[in-house]
């Protein structure tokens, strides 16, 4: 079964991945693609994914999400990653469980140098524009804590965890537990250009939507399932939200069970006609609720606004990455690349 994801998202601190923990997991070998911008990288692990189509994982780029920046195939155990900023990845045990494959080696690197002014240009234009969408991300985030220290205060915390408890005996077989099974985290949501999205879920799962705009009751309820998971030694897939000063649990994946447990609010705004649909409202003290009802309306409301800057600003860095890309594209050795990019996939056959 292919699933997807975000290699990463942005956070108030930077970009933030996971991915490492793939990488370093000794069952895989690593291919870190290296170069710049145009060079290839996303197209060759598409030809790749095209191989395999229901054993590989793919993994989206957030800035630009028509680009892979990650494949796994988890059946031959093999991983195609794009190790350049702002996830930059290196070999940790060279030629034993990763390798560097540099896709610049096929640069006309003549009409680089002719256009170098305009490429260092857009190259800091575009950083300018990824620092932007951070401060805003992180007066996001301010925001969003501010509701979610009201919920946290708000919230009937022994009701949800027996509500929880309930919904846990109803999936897992509380009497068959087997070994601990540690979590996995991945990213199932995302800011991107087109504003703070959600990878598509397979068919295959039977999805439960939590309907919480007030965040608190949502996480401690992902937090106890996730941890009811390890466990009962079922494999479970964590995605948090970094729409917050601390990063929230927002979905979790259950893939042996094909049961997802997917948070839906005003941020990710996820809807799917195919799930059953649990309201969390009724896990907050009214009162308190009511008593702040003013600054919770508008925290929503500066929250929403910023969250569209955030993806106006990100749709700004992608328009001069592509002007940027375009010069990279224009001095490549296209031949040489897809002639090398037939022996990679060949050798991967193999």
């Amino acid at each position: 079964m292919r699933h997807c994801y975000f290699l990463g998202s942005t956070s108030p601190d930077g970009f933030k991945t996971s991915f490492s923990d793939i990488i370093n997991d000794d069952k895989f070998y690593t291919y870190i693609l290296k170069g710049g911008p145009g060079t290839g990288k996303s197209t060759l692990m598409k030809k790749v994914a095209s191989m395999y189509p229901d054993e590989t994982d793919l993994y989206y780029c957030s800035s630009d999400t028509s680009s892979l920046d990650a494949i796994v195939l988890n059946e031959k155990k093999i991983i195609v990653v794009d190790g350049t900023a702002p996830h930059t990845f290196d070999p940790v045990f060279p030629g034993v469980s990763q390798e560097i494959v540099n896709l610049g080696d096929f640069w006309n690197k003549t009409g680089l140098e002719k256009n170098k002014e305009a490429i260092r240009y857009l190259a800091n234009e575009n950083s300018l524009y990824h620092a932007k969408a951070r401060r805003y991300i992180k007066a996001l985030a301010g925001i969003n804590n501010d509701i979610l220290f009201t919920s946290a205060n708000a919230l009937l915390t022994e009701k949800t965890e027996k509500y929880t408890e309930k919904f846990c005996r109803k999936i897992f077989n509380s009497n068959e537990k087997s070994d601990f099974c540690p979590k996995e985290y991945r990213q199932l949501s995302a800011f991107t250009s087109n504003g703070y999205c959600t990878c598509e879920i397979s068919d295959e799962y039977k999805i439960y939507t939590l309907k919480d705009n007030l965040f608190s009751a949502g996480d401690l309820f992902l937090r106890k399932l996730s941890d009811t998971a390890e466990k009962c030694g079922v494999k479970c897939i964590v995605s948090k939200s970094y729409a917050f000063n601390e990063p929230i649990y927002e979905h979790v994946l259950l893939p042996e069970l094909k049961i997802a447990v997917m948070s839906s609010n005003f941020i990710n705004n996820f809807t799917t006609e195919k799930s059953s649909s649990i309201n969390l409202s009724g896990f907050y003290q009214k009162e308190i609720i009511t008593a702040r009802k003013n600054t919770l309306s508008f925290d929503k409301k500066v929250s929403t606004e910023i969250l569209s800057e955030i993806t106006k600003t990100i749709d700004t860095a992608l328009d001069i990455h592509d002007r940027l890309e375009k010069y990279y594209i224009d001095s490549l050795r296209t031949t040489r690349l897809n002639k090398f990019s037939e022996q990679f996939i060949s050798m991967i056959n193999k």
